[in-house]
């Protein structure tokens, strides 16, 4: 009989192996808090809070490394996660619906922020492929492009981190000036959603960013940053063949390897549109939708306090002021032209 019962011990055991729990449930009772919080603070949102709190433990106290993985699982697989979910509150018509305008909005956009990413790190003698990192982290989507594309181009781990740390930092500034910003210029919510996610860097940071604004801010910026996520993969496969014929000195026509290319596929971005589709033809009932997308909701809470554990001011501050110089002068060049163009559109207008 206690044979086929779980003891003490192999209960701790299994647990033990399940290494992003401390970290998950770290996330999660910030997550907690900022949402009860919430309810005191007016026009304080919960993501806010969760972001500051996650910001203020994470440099106030030593983080000890067992949460490092959890913190990393929040990032990854519940963000996922949370933007498939997203889907089951959109449908086709609405993603249709954003126009062939936001569309050449985002092709600007990236292209743009590549190129001037390459020339003002060329300006600067950022050395390496930290300029590549920064433009290609600046043009589509954070941290996701920046280590995607740096194994493609023969980044050392050091400019990679170097970059991600640049670019993420100005994803904090992002998500704290945006929204009173659009605000105080009257944005609509779709307009502003748009600018959210042409100019904001990482998933996270853009949806966060949209729904801090209001919760149709925060479904166009899901669904312009969603778009602008897929032409990850035309960019790493540009960067990589240009990378590997440097490499052959332009000998002969590289070939990049299937299994590199599908590595950066955003498949999450599969089960969004998917869930959507399911929703348009009325396969989800209202008050699944309705449950899903509030579930949703809650785990971006929790991603915004994985952010916050992932930011370390006193790295930050070690990484000197070219890189950041860079950053912050694409940071705001793009935030300028996206919204510029947004105005010459009348995207939400």
């Amino acid at each position: 009989m206690e044979s086929e019962l779980a003891r003490p011990t192999d209960v701790r055991a299994a647990l033990s192996r399940i290494t992003w729990l401390p970290g998950l449930l770290l996330a999660l009772a910030i997550a907690v808090v900022a949402r009860f919080a919430a309810r005191f603070t007016g026009a304080i949102p919960d993501v806010l809070l969760a972001l500051i709190g996650g910001i203020a433990i994470a440099n106030l106290f030593r983080l000890p490394a067992a949460v490092r993985p959890g913190i990393r699982f929040v990032l990854n697989k519940v963000l996922r996660t949370a933007i498939i979910l997203l889907g089951a509150g959109l449908t086709v018509a609405a993603i249709i619906g954003l126009g062939a305008a936001t569309l050449g909005l985002v092709g600007v956009c990236v292209c743009v922020a590549m190129g001037l990413g390459l020339l003002l790190a060329r300006f600067a003698r950022l050395t390496g492929a930290i300029g590549t990192l920064i433009g290609a982290g600046t043009a589509i989507c954070g941290g996701t492009a920046i280590l995607a594309i740096g194994p493609l181009i023969g980044a050392a781990d050091e400019e990679i981190a170097y970059a991600v740390t640049t670019i993420f930092t100005f994803n904090i500034i992002a998500l704290l000036v945006y929204p009173p910003l659009g605000h105080a210029l009257h944005l609509s919510s779709v307009a502003f959603g748009s600018w959210a996610g042409t100019a904001v860097n990482d998933t996270s940071v853009v949806v966060a960013t949209g729904y801090v604004y209001d919760p149709t801010a925060g479904a166009t910026a899901t669904i312009v940053k969603l778009t602008r996520t897929l032409l990850l993969v035309p960019l790493a496969v540009i960067a990589g063949w240009v990378h590997a014929s440097r490499a052959t000195g332009g000998a002969s026509a590289p070939r990049l390897s299937p299994r590199r290319i599908l590595a950066v596929v955003p498949w999450f971005i599969l089960g969004f549109a998917a869930l959507a589709l399911l929703n348009s033809m009325g396969l989800v009932p209202p008050d699944a939708a309705h449950a899903l997308t509030a579930f949703a909701g809650f785990l971006i809470v929790m991603v915004l306090a994985a952010v916050g554990l992932n930011v370390d001011f006193a790295k930050i501050a070690r990484m000197g002021l070219r890189p950041l110089a860079v950053g912050l002068l694409l940071a705001v060049t793009m935030a300028a032209i996206s919204l510029s163009l947004i105005t010459a559109f009348h995207i939400g207008a």
